[in-house]
């Protein structure tokens, strides 16, 4: 039978060279580390601009790269997290305390280069304690994070009284980069959001110090007898992963021109999806910037197409948890056919 199949193959010649041609592009698909990703973005493009063709619209796609920006930059960070086989939920509180910082500054007259300085060191701060103290008490970072969840929470509160702190001048760059665009249609927020993507993508995948984040992740007693320092690593990206709290808390406070403390509130849990959407694994050693930052993309891009189409905001939350597991069902697809392909 299978002789006559061939045969019959070869007879009809065209159908066998179509079926090859997708045979190859559904391989080349499976090393395409993003594909299943741009596969759900296209789709889902699709699908809300035939509901409604407001969501293809140049403005609506704007704001959607606007919205995605002070996130991205955490999700960006985050996964250099998980992939040495960490989680950090305090992310969206670090967001809150970082804003308040930058608003105290402002409202106390210093000029905004050191306020940003200021800022960015105070995140650097708050990521640098999550780090020690994992490795002083030698608990996993989750269970460090639970609790700076609530306790970087409570200090944003407390340093702002509970209140958001405004009453400084909205004027000049840095506010620019929240509310206008380039060429009159790209987010300046979007494009901080490519660069910090770009340099952070170059470092994880082309330097020693992305490598080591690999190591650690994939087999971290390996990763010790190699001489690498672990503890180092971890309190390295966990630092990282509070700069890039506090840079987001930049951006978002230059989009709403305030410093609220309750910014960030559920940022860990968009931003934890994404990367994990973008195929990084919970266990380490797995994941890539442009997923993670395309998980991102898939999350907000739902969540606005479904506001267009009318749906309820309850059934909004509904609807963005089930699409989380259905993208996650996708990518573990084609990861499973891949290493299937490898092994077989």
């Amino acid at each position: 039978m299978d002789a006559d199949l061939a045969n019959r193959a070869v007879i009809d010649g065209e159908p066998a060279g179509r079926a090859h041609r997708l045979s190859s592009a559904y391989r080349r698909l499976q090393y395409f580390r993003e594909g299943g990703l741009v596969i759900a973005l296209l789709m889902a493009a699709l699908i809300f601009t035939l509901i409604n063709s407001v969501f293809a619209k140049p403005q609506n796609l704007e704001n959607i790269g606007s919205q995605i920006t002070y996130e991205g930059v955490i999700a960006v960070a985050m996964t250099f997290v998980i992939i040495t086989g960490e989680i950090d939920l305090s992310v969206g509180s670090m967001v809150a305390v970082a804003a308040v910082v930058f608003g105290m500054m402002l409202r106390d007259g210093l000029p905004m280069s050191a306020a940003i300085l200021v800022t960015l060191l105070s995140g650097c701060g708050l990521g640098a304690v999550n780090g020690a103290l994992s490795v002083l008490l030698r608990v996993p970072t989750i269970i460090i994070t639970l609790g700076t969840l609530s306790a970087y929470r409570g200090l944003a509160d407390q340093l702002a009284n509970g209140y958001p702190i405004s009453g400084f001048s909205v004027e000049g760059w840095f506010w620019d980069i929240g509310q206008k665009r380039l060429f009159g249609h790209v987010p300046y927020d979007t494009v901080v959001l490519i660069v910090f993507a770009v340099i952070a993508g170059f470092v994880l995948r082309r330097t020693a110090v992305g490598l080591h984040v690999y190591a650690m992740g994939s087999n971290r007693r390996a990763a010790e007898l190699a001489g690498l320092r672990v503890n180092r690593i971890r309190i390295g990206v966990l630092t990282f992963n509070g700069f890039a709290s506090a840079l987001g808390a930049l951006l978002a406070v230059s989009q709403a021109q305030t410093a609220d403390p309750n910014l960030g509130t559920g940022y860990e849990l968009d931003v934890i999806a994404a990367v994990i959407i973008g195929g990084a694994k919970l266990t380490g050693g797995s994941g890539t910037v442009l997923a993670s930052v395309l998980g991102l993309l898939l999350i907000k891009m739902i969540q606005n197409g479904l506001v267009i189409a009318g749906v309820s905001i309850y059934l909004l939350v509904v609807v963005s948890g089930l699409v989380v597991i259905a993208a996650v069902a996708i990518d573990r697809f084609f990861t499973r056919r891949r290493e299937a392909t490898v092994h077989g």
